[in-house]
Parts: C-alpha cells; structure tokens; sequence
C-alpha cells in the first residue's frame, strides 16, 4: 500500500516513519521548499500541493498532518477521491465547518487522538468501568507543556501553534484531554471557562484554558497550557471507595482504596514504554482500518465532532463569562 502525507512538519515525519517501518509506501505534499528537500533525503516523492500532485500518483489513504485550518479542506479532497483518511486532531477550527464533513463519508475518518492507544489511560478507563473506586464524583485533568520546549529544533514563533489564524492554542490542540472526559463520562450538561493569553510568549493563540464541567453527580476541573515547566500530563480521579492517579510524564499509576484516614492501601503500577509506541500502535490501526480488518475507527469522525462542540462551547462561556448548558441529544 502507498499512503500520501499531507504536511511533513514533526509529526508527519513520525508517522512517515513508523509507516515506512510497517511496509507501507510514502509520499508527501508539503508547501515547504525545505521540508520537500528533508524528504528527498529520504527518497520520498514530494509536490508542493494537491494540485501539482494532480493524477500523477496513485494511493490508497491519506494522512493528513497539516495545520488545523486546512483540515476540513484536505479532508473533503481526500474524500472526494474515496480515500480513507487518518486526521490529526483537532479535527478542524470550530464546530461548525467541522460539520461540512456530514455530507461526506465521514465515516472513513479516522481521527488521531493518540492518548487513546496509551497503556496507562486503556488501564485508567478499565479501573472506572469497573468501578474499582466506586462512583467517581470529582476529576481533575491537566496538562501543560512549554512552547518553547515542543520543537526545540525551531523558532516557536515560527510554528503554527503561535498563530490563532493557523488553529494553534491550547484549548485545540491539547483537546486530548477532552477527547478522553468524552470517552470516560460522555458529554456534560453544563461548562464553565477562561480561556486567555497570559504568559510572556510571543504569541497570538491562547496560551491557558481553565474549565469546569458539571455532570448529575460528577464535577470535573480541566486546565491546559503552553507555558508549564515541568511538563505535566496528568488525570486524578475521586470515587466512592478511593482514587486514580495516571501520570502520564512520571509513567506511573497509583490506584488508592480507603475508607478512613488512617486505613488506606495503595497500588502503584509503573508503566515502560516509549512515547513512539503509542504512535506506532496508532498507525497500526488505522493501516487495518484502510484494509477493512477493522470496520470503525477506534476515535471516530463523530468523537472529533463532539470535542469541537466542547471546545466551541468551552469559548463561549469564556467570552460571555457564564455557565454554558449542553444539548446532548
């Protein structure tokens, strides 16, 4: 099989390169001249857009790996030509030209939400349909990480996730999180949000999103940032009978059981694996799902469309400073 890339930034190169492992031909449109030449290096096949690909090459998927704001673009093109694709999230800008994609095959989307194939939150989720804690009431997700520590190899001005216009930010591209609320406890009734600019970087995008989800019986605090040092990756969980702690930095979960101050018992279970495993595990799938082995997406067009509901969501109430209710049918 031949798959086109579409961006060869970062992670378009990890996935060119756990596909290339995997057997599977690449070929990259990218509007970079540079990043054209860092793939001829590699012996792969580059154009600058989809239009000067033209009919001159045949494939079987595409991955798209380009800024947000072209998302919804590449993938109507991809669809059109009866393509299977693999989206990077977030999955567009907004909730609303997200839902242009309904009147196509949306459902050969596959949308790239890695935390979702992570060991520690696949163990995570099965503690909570279990209920090894009972009825969870309070959670609290955050995760932050330093702009200027994503892509060290480049100017972080210079990168899409400085520029609104570009879909960079905190509240799109760290909506994993809320890729992962939405699979453990579905939509919530009612959203509380401050989203803003607030550290020195020399930025146009949000930078810190502070959020609260009100569900019947559960609350939920989640934060995102760009400017945290250390890096942070971590869920914590409250139930009946105890507590989860996932993090994901120190690779480590702590499942704790009590009923008393004094009377606790706690198991703490470290996780080895590395970053790229998850990302190859990824792929993987969606390699199945191009060959029909697998019949739906693991996160599907439908999930990305729910998190860009959220986020649209999570801005109005930030803007209007008031709690936002859900429609969740």
């Amino acid at each position: 099989m031949k798959f086109l890339i579409i961006g060869y930034g970062s992670v378009g190169k990890r996935h060119v390169k756990n596909l290339i492992e995997l057997g599977i031909d690449c070929l990259v449109v990218d509007p970079d001249s540079g990043r054209r030449k860092e793939a001829s290096v590699e012996s792969l096949k580059s154009y600058e857009t989809l239009d000067q690909l033209g009919t001159l090459e045949n494939f079987d998927a595409v991955v798209i790996c380009s800024p947000p704001v072209f998302h919804i673009s590449q993938t109507i093109w991809a669809l059109s030509k009866a393509k299977k694709v693999f989206l990077e999230k977030p999955i567009g800008l907004n909730q609303k030209e997200c839902q242009r994609l309904l009147s196509f095959n949306h459902k050969d989307i596959f949308v790239g939400y890695t935390y979702r194939w992570n060991p520690q939150f696949i163990q995570l989720k099965n503690y909570i349909e279990n209920e090894f804690i009972g009825s969870p009431y309070y959670a609290r997700f955050s995760i932050g990480m330093h702009l200027e520590d994503w892509h060290p190899f480049e100017n972080y001005r210079n990168f899409f996730m400085s520029s609104s216009a570009l879909g960079g930010g905190a509240i799109l591209d760290e909506s994993h999180f809320l890729e992962l609320i939405l699979e453990l406890f579905g939509l919530p009734t009612e959203i509380s949000c401050i989203q803003s600019k607030i550290s020195p970087l020399d930025i146009d995008s949000d930078d810190y999103v502070l959020s609260h989800f009100i569900y019947e019986k559960l609350r939920i605090d989640i934060k995102l940032d760009l400017f945290k040092r250390p890096h942070e990756s971590l869920i914590q969980i409250q139930g009946e009978f105890g507590s989860i702690e996932c993090d994901f930095i120190q690779k480590n979960n702590i499942l704790t059981k009590s009923n008393s101050y004094a009377n606790f018992n706690s198991n703490s279970i470290s996780f080895e694996y590395d970053r790229n495993d998850v990302f190859m595990h990824m792929i993987s799938d969606f390699i199945k799902f191009v060959s029909n082995e697998i019949s739906e997406a693991r996160v599907p067009f439908s999930r990305g469309l729910d998190v860009m509901c959220l986020i649209d969501k999570m801005r109005v109430a930030s803007e209007n400073r008031k709690w936002v209710a859900i429609d969740r049918k």
